[in-house]
């Protein structure tokens, strides 16, 4: 949401709550209105954070979930076939430009061993 996952936008929350596996789907289910049954928390609440709480619970009930399409990843790459390791591979040793060389060099760096460089690839 916003350009940024909702545990990353209010991650003291999700530090607080019980269930961090809980999918979006399981928390609409479950309520997520303040007072919902899918806010189980940890422990009590300090005041800021009951004010967090409404401003996600808010953010929240302007989604609709529908049943009809599938909820997934999806590589801005290549959104058709998905995520490959060759596909990457070619994005980031591609050298249409300068700024793109740079891509290059970090695949390839050689300021470590190529037994490190590999293991990071």
């Amino acid at each position: 949401m916003g350009g940024a996952p909702i545990r990353v936008q209010f991650s003291r929350l999700f530090d607080l709550i019980q269930d961090k596996g809980a999918t979006v789907r399981e928390m609409e289910e479950k309520g997520w209105a303040v007072g919902g049954g899918a806010w189980v928390w940890r422990r009590r609440l300090l005041a800021w954070e009951e004010l967090s709480v409404m401003e996600c619970a808010t953010l929240l009930s302007d989604i609709v979930l529908q049943d009809t399409i599938i909820d997934m990843w999806r590589w801005i790459l290549d959104p058709i076939q998905g995520y490959s390791v060759r596909g990457t591979y070619q994005y980031l040793t591609s050298s249409d430009s300068l700024e793109e060389q740079g891509r290059y060099d970090m695949v390839w760096m050689k300021h470590v061993p190529l037994k490190v460089s590999v293991f990071v690839w």
